[in-house]
Formats: C-alpha cells, sequence, structure tokens
C-alpha cells in the first residue's frame, strides 16, 4: 500500500513525552500488527491547545488541521485533559471518515501508563486503517483493550456512524481513575525541589525548640489521637496556605465550566497532599536522626519523665511531635522556591499559560508576515 504517515498530536509536558516514547516504538507494532505490506511513518507535532480547550470538538477540529497541513494519513491527539461527553468519560473518540482521533490520558488512571496507551493508540490505528482501505476483518488486532480497575467500552456515538468512542466503565470507577490520572499528568514529584527553603526554616525551627525539654515531656505525655491530630492539624495547614499564597484555586471565569472547575480544584488538593505528604515524611527522617544522635537516652528518660530508658518508641513520638510543630511554628512562614513551578501543578493554570503561548505565536506569525509584505 506504499507509505503510511501517521500523525501524534500532544499537548506539552507528560502528553508530550509519551508521544515522544511511542514514536519510538509504534513503526515495527504498526507492520507486525496491522499491516506489513506498508512502511509506516510517525511524526509527533505539539500543539499547545490539544491541552487548554475544554471541549472535545475543539480538540478534534485542532487535530484535523495539524493533519490536513502535515498531509497526514491519520492523526491522533494526546491530551492531558479529561473528556465528557452525555455523562461518558471517554477514553478515546476516533472519526473514521476524517481519519483523526483524541485519546484522554487522566481516563488510563495512573502508572503504568505507557502500555495501556500503545494498545489503545494501535486499536485506534487499526480502526482508522481498516475503515480506510476496507481491509477484511480477519486482519483487524484480535488483542483486547486492557481493563485495569475499570472495563472500556466501545459505542456508537448518535448520529455519527462512522465514528466510535471508547468509555470507561462503571462511571464511578471511572471517576477515580481520571482523578488518579489527572493527579499523575500534574507530576507532583516535580514541585518537591520547591520545599528546600520550607524544608531547610521547618528543620531550624523544630531544632530550636529540641533544645528545651519542653517538645519531650510532651510526646510522652500525647497520646497516639493527639499526635494524628496534630499532623493532620499541620498538614492543612501547609495545603491551605500553599494555595492561598499562590493563588492556585481555581475561580469562576468565561472559560471554566463548574463541573471541570470542581475537579481541577480536588485535584490540586491530592497533588499537593501528595507533595506536603513527601515533604513531611522528609523532615521526620531528618529529626529521627538529629534527636537519635543528639539526645541521651538517660537525659530524655530523665527529662520527660519515663520509666527506665528512653527506646526507639520515644524517640519516634518526638520526632514525629517536632515535625509537626515545626510545620506549622515555621514552613508556613517560608516561601516555596520558583512560583512558576509550584502554579503549573494545576490544570487551570496549565491551560490559560498554553492559551497566552497559543497568541504569542500567532501575534509572532503576523508580525512577520507584515514584515515580508513591507
Amino acid at each position: 500500500m506504499g507509505d503510511i504517515a501517521v500523525g501524534l498530536v500532544p499537548a506539552p509536558e507528560l502528553p508530550e513525552k509519551m508521544a515522544k516514547k511511542l514514536a519510538e516504538i509504534l513503526p515495527e507494532l504498526l507492520v507486525d500488527q496491522i499491516d506489513s505490506s506498508s512502511e509506516w511513518e510517525i511524526d509527533v507535532i505539539i500543539d499547545p491547545l490539544t491541552g487548554a480547550a475544554e471541549t472535545a470538538n475543539e480538540i478534534m477540529e485542532e487535530t484535523e488541521i495539524r493533519k490536513q497541513k502535515n498531509k497526514w494519513d491519520y492523526a491522533i491527539c494526546l491530551t492531558d485533559l479529561p473528556i465528557y461527553e452525555n455523562g461518558n468519560i471517554v477514553l478515546a473518540d476516533i472519526n473514521k471518515g476524517r481519519g483523526i482521533s483524541q485519546i484522554s490520558l487522566p481516563a488510563f488512571g495512573s502508572v503504568p501508563m505507557k502500555k495501556r496507551l500503545k494498545e489503545v493508540v494501535l486499536e485506534t490505528i487499526s480502526e482508522l486503517h481498516y475503515y480506510h482501505y476496507n481491509t477484511s476483518q480477519e486482519h483487524q488486532r484480535k488483542k483486547k483493550l486492557p481493563k485495569l480497575f475499570s472495563p472500556i467500552r466501545k459505542i456508537v456515538p448518535e448520529d455519527e456512524e462512522d465514528s466510535l468512542r471508547f468509555i470507561v466503565i462503571p462511571k464511578i470507577n471511572g471517576r477515580l481513575r481520571v482523578l488518579m490520572g489527572m493527579v499523575y499528568a500534574n507530576r507532583p514529584w516535580t514541585i518537591f525541589p520547591s520545599f528546600k527553603s520550607v524544608v531547610a526554616v521547618a528543620f531550624a525551627t523544630g531544632t530550636y525548640g529540641l533544645i528545651f525539654p519542653t517538645l519531650w515531656q510532651l510526646s510522652a505525655a500525647f497520646q497516639s489521637i493527639r499526635f494524628i491530630a496534630l499532623m493532620l492539624t499541620a498538614l492543612s495547614s501547609m495545603i491551605i496556605w500553599i494555595i492561598l499564597a499562590h493563588n492556585l484555586w481555581e475561580k469562576p471565569s468565561h472559560r471554566s465550566k463548574y463541573n471541570l472547575r470542581r475537579v481541577y480544584n480536588l485535584v490540586t488538593v491530592i497533588t499537593l497532599s501528595l507533595a506536603v505528604l513527601l515533604y513531611y515524611a522528609m523532615l521526620l527522617i531528618l529529626f529521627f536522626l538529629a534527636v537519635r544522635v543528639f539526645v541521651p537516652a538517660e537525659l530524655f528518660a530523665a527529662e520527660a519523665g519515663l520509666e527506665g530508658e528512653a527506646g526507639m518508641i520515644d524517640y519516634v513520638k518526638l520526632s514525629w511531635l517536632a515535625t509537626s510543630v515545626a510545620t506549622l511554628a515555621g514552613a508556613i512562614g517560608a516561601g516555596l522556591e520558583n512560583d512558576e513551578l509550584v502554579r503549573n501543578i494545576t490544570y487551570g493554570y496549565r491551560q490559560k499559560r498554553r492559551y497566552k503561548e497559543i497568541q504569542n505565536d500567532s501575534n509572532d506569525n503576523g508580525e512577520a508576515r507584515e514584515t515580508q509584505d513591507a
């Protein structure tokens, strides 16, 4: 059949990373599993609009524009946005007649995503190729789509006979999977380097408090419920402070829909919770090492009123208390480094930034055309 060109149009960041990995392995897989009589070419072109648009139609239209412009046979968009259609959670939309499709990465859930995405992309290309070349049914892929937490169902949208949609069922499990996928797309581990100044201030504050025996006595007197309550208070305070200090809460706008805005804010809270938990765990380890090395067991027992020598549990409780107190007293007053990196974990901010990039590119292209005309 000759050469067949397939274009992958990912949004920046995670979709871009996944698309580039797919481009390395797809040609061989397409020959092996779909059509061995053709040479497959894979192109990757990043498009900010595919990660900024809030409707499936906008994404599909942009994908078709890219397809026609680059003269591809098929075009597949990879977006990090959740897609809902008629109350269904959409994993992939395929328009066979136009030779285009879109795939929503959050619908895959969290890691490992690469294997599942590969299977869905192959299935998508198979559907497009079967329709375009009217290949016999026996050449269709026989592998089933991965189920994992929720099975995937193929449906034909109403009044769109040449289209196919993959939806996630049941909806309850699907919504949980989308949340997990969106948190993964936020990449909470990327903002942890911004906590360096917070860790420094908190550790200094906690260390100063450990000089006095008050914390030692409290750690011996507190019950488990008090340790847990103090920890939750410290973590909640940190999360709320970061949201307010860096303006991470998605507010109503002319472009934002209420349901999406609510999901975006929930995902922001979950993402920050994971990052703050990681920060808290690191601070706890630092305090445990410090008190274990510098607080003698005999002195600890005498000052805290312990019966016998201080044991490992006593040191853990002291470290736990110091971590919570330091988070409340010191870390709230510190500022996270790299404000841009912190804001980038929110969907609303990424969408606004991508729209700004599109507008800047349009302005630059307009100025370039005016210069050439002059």
